[in-house]
């Protein structure tokens, strides 16, 4: 045979006609191997680091692999990393029928790592739903402290977003089992842009956004990574583990699914926990369901001893027992969640913290200062924002809050992975380094003696000279800002490594000073105009100083009661010492903040590129008009001594206390306007004794001297001598302080009397978002001296409590008795509903114990409602003996109680008219054949929270309006005087009022204390104006031979929150004015839903168009709003009109006052619109947007409530169509009815 033979087969039987044409090779088979092969792809080829993916298929045909180093590369692409640098040949094969070809891959192998031990951390988060705030920042430990931390990139975001939504949240950092390669994934979401929740879990991303690093210095390009199956409407909070079973990251997040056949996604669901694996995060395997429960998101996962910890963010509560973090545990990540064993549940909860979400778990390095311990980092988003959790044991934990901390500004749901000691220093390589001071502690100093020029020359020693922009001018040892063009440009980064500080300066305000404005300011400017933190001080609407490592909405501030004087010379000193920032006008204190977090060092990272005399680092703020003669910046806090000392002032005490200052209860109070100063003592403190201490001006001498014992139980004077100038007199007096009768946080009292005891129940205060869960019951003889319960006998904790409807919010208490039974009203938190209801329990004693009913009495779905069902008053009629309960938010009602106590008679719930400015807290009183009224007015967390007071003739009205019963004195530091609850000691004309104010000192909103003062009776029948004191009463028992078991008069109503309006100025005999009607409201019907770092419940109500316009026929400037409820991180457009054309209005988001920047100036109609951003840490509850005219009038308040993250999202979202449409047209209509209408009150 003359050829050759290239193939020759035997088989042992016939074969089909389809395996012979199987075995021609043809060009057609040919061509697609080769096409096959050619499109072949391995992923980090060139650079081999950890186990790769290599494609078992390509273009519909298989592939096959061998290695040529097997002990390197193994087919299956797992990789050994030898100790150098190889390369591996690697051989697909491709074949199709007979055809089959190879191609050779050339895999460089990197040698295997050596990091060395881990001895720091980094940090990867988002700060907000902002635009901003979406983006990846980073920071760095400081040192080996998982506690301790500075941002990195001067504060700024490293790491943006070009696709999809182009926001970024939730950012998990990843090292590979390898060392030397990062991942960071993050979710495609942007709030900020879109602002709507609903449409984030229905139409929202199935993407993830990953990046790869091998120094977590320099970043890769942006992956935008499909993961999530068509029928997702989110994919939300990814998080990665390398299984070492696997070779692979098993990566995990949370996905609302939908059924095929609804592919808008229309249909509730809810969020579910899906998981995919993958080598590279380039290529993902198919997607599986991880935990399919009532609704899941967050989770996070650690390896320890073998076994997986995971924690989650369980919504639904399911079977753990509340909607919290909960841990599980199992030998094997990938499990099914019915091989995952509970842990623990309700971890915040349990350590103490309000709700929480965003868990992050990492274990801390060996020889970390604060020992051994796995830290959770969690999302407290109705309180402090991030913060740690730590325990020893992660098998049977403790999570509990530690003592210290301070992270990073405004961190939101992230990561934190160890680092080693390179790693840390080349993150930090680029910080700027702290600046030395002189002997005296200052960093800069200017005196102002410059001739004319450009340079402003520092006086500290160091050369740090400043520069003079636009046409500023020296003269007279000062230099002049004409408000247009003129400022000075300080040196950046002058803030590094600083904790405490002094800014102190001497300037002259031109009474044409444009608002708003900052004196000075050191910080930075963001790329949208906005200042992106700072430290600052302004004299605008009220003299104050403040830090912020973010924007406005996060200012921690010390601010006086008043603003600037204009058109003279002032000495300005503003401190911060620890957590205490003190603020002082010509040397004398006017302000202090006891709890501020930020140090001057945190902002930006120290990295500072915006540091001005007269400019503000808000790009729409005005310019400092006036002069300048001094200014220095030290890194330490200034003593009072030495504030008074450099104030030059002769006419001041400063620094006052007493010899033995343990005898004060809280600091003196002083009154500079009328050069008074009390003393609150202890009581007990012998007053004739005492030796008041104080600080004077040098060349100042004070008679008698400082020290000098003084019997101050009467007035005493201090004369100041100066020579040249007349003499000062100051008094002084001294006070036992007795007030508040119940020691701790307590509010929205209801003082009852039954036989010879008075009794008090209240509002557990000191919780944010009015959080508190507890009623304890307070018992006295004699009205001073009053004991607790030892447990609280009402726990509104759903399963774990006692009241099977209600999960917190147990606020503003009544009771009453009948035939020997006691009945305790309150407002409680109904979690399905997602509102706030009023709840009865039952006692045979007025001490308890309680039964609960399982329902709630009161709902808001009555025919006549109110803003809310909150803050009941129960009250027998005498002369009728019916009994009744007074309630409402927003909109006052009442109805007479059934006869079984536990429910409203059908058809007597009745609004009440007449009531001025009515926001909350009714309480009523009978004598003498006249009815008393009275209620609150303003926002709980406002300093002028006061009582308002009404009379009639008849339970049902109608009702005289008499004025105010009671409101703040600041001189006394009294503040927030109001849910007040009133009786009448048996068988006497005696009468009590118990009321809260803010605690003293530094109290707030959500910081009060309970007291009691006198209220007497005028000739006329009424009760008179109450002054506040801190005295409180002296002791007064029940008579011997009181009334049988008296029931209250009356009793208290109060609630958590409400939002600022104007004090109404009527006189005694003033006409009652109709009382606005109150909207109804809607209630969803699904079940919440959650971002990964928003709050996942939903807010039943519907909100009008909020209004503060006076009335329909006002010609005065009238503030509307495009809405009275918001979210927190939302933003409310505000509109005034009838303004001046031109006119420069300004703003503030109040209770603690939050300048708003940005506003323009009305136009040539008078109008001007601004937007309002909500703070992310806000409380939830009412608040107010106050706007001052150009001439600093004040315009009716603004009433917004501002409810968690995610509240308004989920009832848009799952809310039956029919509900949104209602709650559509009453946002239309709503408009007219609200226009005096107080928001209702809402709480986390």
């Amino acid at each position: 045979m003359a050829g050759s033979i290239r193939d020759f087969r035997l088989y042992d039987g016939a074969l089909s006609a389809t395996q012979v044409q199987g075995l021609v090779k043809t060009p057609e088979d040919g061509a697609a191997v080769a096409s096959a092969l050619s499109a072949l792809t391995v992923t980090n080829i060139d650079d081999v680091r950890g186990n790769l993916t290599l494609p078992k298929s390509s273009q519909g045909l298989p592939v096959t692999w061998t290695s040529a180093n097997g002990d390197v590369i193994a087919a299956d692409g797992t990789v050994t990393r030898p100790d150098a640098d190889t390369t591996v040949e690697l051989t697909a094969s491709v074949t199709k029928n007979a055809t089959t070809q190879k191609r050779t891959f050339s895999a460089a192998v990197r040698k295997a790592a050596d990091i060395g031990p881990f001895e720091g951390y980094t940090f990867a988060y988002f700060t907000g739903n902002s635009v901003a705030g979406e983006n990846i920042y980073f920071a760095a430990s400081n040192g080996n402290n998982a506690l301790s931390w500075t941002e990195l990139n001067g504060g700024q975001p490293k790491l943006t977003s070009t696709f999809g939504e182009r926001g970024l949240r939730d950012p998990f950092l990843i090292r590979s089992p390898e060392g030397d390669t990062f991942y960071l994934i993050a979710t495609d979401l942007s709030i900020g842009r879109n602002g709507d929740w609903g449409r984030a879990q229905r139409q929202g991303s199935k993407y993830l956004e990953v990046w790869e690093s091998h120094d977590l210095v320099t970043w890769s390009a942006q992956r935008h990574v499909k993961v999530s199956p068509d029928t997702a409407g989110n994919t939300w909070a990814p998080e990665a583990y390398y299984d070492e079973t696997l070779g692979e990251y098993v990566v995990f997040w949370a996905s609302q699914l939908y059924p095929e056949n609804d592919p808008n996604h229309t249909t509730n669901s809810y969020n579910r926990m899906l998981y995919a694996t993958t080598r590279d995060f380039v290529t993902f395997s198919d997607t599986k369901i991880w935990q399919d429960g009532m609704s899941r998101i967050d989770s996070t996962v650690i390896k320890a001893d073998g076994v997986y910890q995971r924690f989650t963010k369980d919504e639904g509560a399911g079977t753990t027992g509340c909607s919290d973090i909960i841990q599980e545990s199992s030998p094997v990540l990938t499990a099914p969640l019915d091989q995952w064993k509970s842990v623990t549940s309700c971890i915040g909860r349990n350590a103490g913290t309000g709700a929480v979400e965003g868990p992050s778990i990492f274990k801390a390095n060996p020889g970390d200062v604060n020992g051994d311990k796995y830290y959770l980092f969690v999302d407290e988003y109705g309180g402090r924002g991030y913060i740690p959790l730590a325990t020893t044991d992660i098998a049977n934990p403790n999570w509990q809050v530690p003592a210290t901390y301070r992270l990073p500004a405004s961190p939101r749901h992230g990561t934190v992975m160890p680092v080693t000691a390179a790693e840390l220093a080349a993150l930090r390589a680029n910080l700027p380094q702290p600046l030395q001071a002189n002997a005296n502690g200052e960093i800069l100093h200017y005196d102002f003696t410059d001739a004319p020029g450009a340079v402003l020359r520092d006086r500290s020693g160091a050369g740090r000279d400043a520069q003079v922009q636009g046409g500023a001018t020296f003269a007279g040892g000062a230099l002049t800002f004409d408000g247009t063009n003129d400022y000075v440009d300080l040196p950046d980064n002058v803030l590094v490594g600083m904790n405490d500080f002094t800014v102190e300066t001497e300037l002259r305000i031109d009474p044409a000073q444009r608002n708003p404005y900052f004196l000075y300011g050191f910080g930075n400017t963001g790329g949208n105009g906005e200042g992106n933190g700072y430290l600052f001080s302004t004299g605008d609407g009220q003299y104050r100083g403040a830090l912020t490592t973010g924007n406005w909405t996060g200012e921690q501030n010390a601010t006086a009661g008043a603003a600037l004087p204009r058109g003279q010379w002032v000495h300005l000193t503003y401190t911060l010492q620890g957590s205490t920032a003190r603020l002082y006008l010509d040397g004398q204190q006017v302000a202090e903040n006891t709890n501020v977090t930020v140090r001057p060092g945190d902002i930006g990272g120290g990295s500072t590129l915006a540091n001005y005399l007269g400019k503000s680092v808000y790009n729409a703020d005005n310019l400092f008009r006036g002069q300048m003669r001094d200014f220095a910046l030290y890194n330490r806090a200034l003593s009072p001594q030495e504030v008074v000392e450099q104030s030059g002032n002769p006419e001041i005490l400063g620094n006052i206390s007493l010899q033995d200052p343990t005898a004060l209860k809280v600091a003196p109070l002083v009154d500079t306007a009328n050069r008074t100063v009390t003393f609150p003592v202890k009581p007990g403190t012998d007053l004739t004794t005492l030796r008041p201490t104080f600080a004077t001006a040098t060349g100042t001498t004070a008679t008698p001297a400082s020290g000098t014992v003084r019997n101050l139980s009467t007035p005493m004077t201090v004369t100041l001598k100066t020579d040249g100038k007349a003499d000062v007199v100051w008094t002084l007096k001294a006070i036992e302080m007795k007030s508040p009768v119940l020691p701790g946080l307590y509010a929205d009292p209801n003082i009852a009397v039954f036989g010879d005891t008075y009794y008090i129940y209240a509002t557990t205060d000191g919780t944010p978002g009015w959080g508190g869960n507890t009623f304890y019951v307070w018992k006295s003889k004699n009205l001073v001296d009053w004991t607790r319960s030892d447990k609280p006998f009402l726990t509104l904790d759903g399963a774990n409590g006692n009241v099977p409807w209600a999960t917190g919010n147990a606020w503003a208490p009544t009771i009453t008795e009948k035939g020997g039974k006691y009945y305790f009203y309150f407002s409680g938190h109904e979690p399905n509903a997602n509102r706030k209801m009023i709840g009865v329990a039952v006692a045979d004693s007025p001490e308890g114990p309680f039964t609960a009913e399982a329902q709630p009495m009161i709902t808001n779905g009555e025919s006549v409602n109110s803003g809310q069902a909150i803050d009941p008053a129960a009250f027998k009629d005498p002369q009728t003996g019916k009994y009744y309960l007074f309630w409402g938010n927003g909109s006052p009602v009442y109805g007479e109680l059934a006869d079984d106590m536990k429910s409203i008679k059908a058809g007597t719930i009745k609004r009440i008219d007449g009531l001025p400015d009515f926001r909350e807290g009714l309480f009523m009183n009978y004598r003498d054949g006249l009815y008393h009224l009275t209620y609150s007015i303003d926002d709980t967390g406002s300093p002028d929270y006061r009582v308002g007071y009404a009379t009639s003739t008849s339970v049902n009205g109608p009702w005289t309006f008499h004025g105010l019963l009671l409101q703040k004195d600041p001189s006394q530091g009294i503040l927030g005087t109001a849910h007040s609850s009133i009786i009448n000691v048996p068988g006497t004309d005696e009468w009590y009022i118990a009321y809260h104010r803010f605690a003293i000192p530094g109290g707030n909103g959500t910081n009060r204390e309970t007291t009691i003062d006198r209220v007497t009776i005028g000739a006329d029948g009424l009760f008179q104006p109450v002054t506040p004191t801190l005295t409180s009463v002296a002791p007064r028992e029940v008579p011997a031979t009181p009334q049988p078991t008296a029931s209250p008069t009356a009793s208290p109503t109060a609630s958590p929150t409400a939002s600022p309006t104007a004090s109404p100025t009527a006189s005694p005999t003033a006409s009652p004015t109709a009382s606005p009607t109150a909207s109804p409201t809607a209630s969803p019907t699904a079940s919440p839903t959650a971002s990964p770092t928003a709050s996942p419940t939903a807010s039943p109500t519907v909100n009008p168009t909020a209004s503060a316009s006076p009335s329909a026929a006002s010609t005065g400037p009238v503030v509307t709003a495009s809405t009275s409820t918001v979210e927190r991180g939302g933003t409310v457009i505000v509109t005034v009109t009838g303004l001046q054309a031109g006119e420069q209005i300004r703003a503030e988001l109040r209770s603690d006052p939050i300048r708003i920047a940005g506003i323009p100036a009305a136009d040539a109609n008078g109008r001007v619109t601004f937007s309002v951003q909500i703070p992310g840490n806000l409380p939830a509850g009412a608040h107010s947007i106050v706007v001052f005219r150009a001439d600093g009038t004040e315009l009716p308040h603004l009433g917004i409530t501002v409810v968690a993250k995610g509240q308004l999202a989920a009832t848009g979202a799952q809310a039956p169509l029919g509900a949104g449409l209602l709650a559509a047209s009453l946002l239309v209509a709503g408009g007219a009815l609200w226009a005096m209408r107080r928001p209702r009150r809402t709480a986390a």
